[in-house]
């Protein structure tokens, strides 16, 4: 067995295309990292920017944060006020959805994480969520903010009269507010 250990020149030239490709490819994917994390970056910003921009969200950030009441009697069929809740709480609902579905990661989800906790340890917010889930569980239906519920659940934030639809009737804790 003989090994001839010659090059020719049409052997460098395919040996550097080969490496000026590996090279290519390197910078490519580091390019497309790069871009993808800005993308992601300007998303988390839009998110955010939303919250503290559009009027309706946060105002009723406003009222959660400083506990002005404004789930009472008069809420159902209020008109602007119930479409505020509405709006807001559909908002972050989809960003717990975003969460659950892991478009974003939990490091990205820590830009929500303080508003969404106040949110679910809203009074207000409970009382609302206790009768929208008894309404949705009377006609078997999902509950309406359903991955924003489930996130609450996660954290423990509903204590077990929660998820008895009479203890509207027994203690003081929870109000019976529509037909359920």
């Amino acid at each position: 067995m003989i090994f001839d250990n010659t090059f020719n020149t049409g052997d460098i030239i395919a040996f550097l295309g080969l490496i000026a490709v590996i090279v290519g490819g390197f910078f490519s994917l580091y390019q497309y990292n790069k871009t993808t994390k800005l993308k992601r970056a300007d998303y988390i910003n839009d998110l955010t920017e939303k919250i503290r921009t559009d009027n309706d969200i946060s105002s009723i950030i406003y009222k959660i944060e400083y506990g002005i009441e404004w789930y009472n009697d008069y809420f159902h069929g209020s008109g602007e006020l119930e479409r505020q809740v509405d709006k807001t709480l559909s908002y972050f609902s989809y960003i717990c959805y975003l969460k659950k579905q892991k478009i974003i990661s939990d490091r990205e989800f820590k830009f929500f994480k303080y508003e969404v906790d106040r949110i679910l340890m809203n009074e207000d917010v409970i009382q609302y969520f206790y009768n929208l889930y008894h309404f949705a569980r009377k006609f078997s239906d999902p509950m309406t903010f359903q991955y924003l519920f489930e996130y609450g659940e996660e954290m423990n934030i509903f204590d077990k009269e929660f998820y008895d639809k009479d203890s509207c009737k027994i203690g003081k804790k929870y109000h019976k507010r529509i037909n359920i």
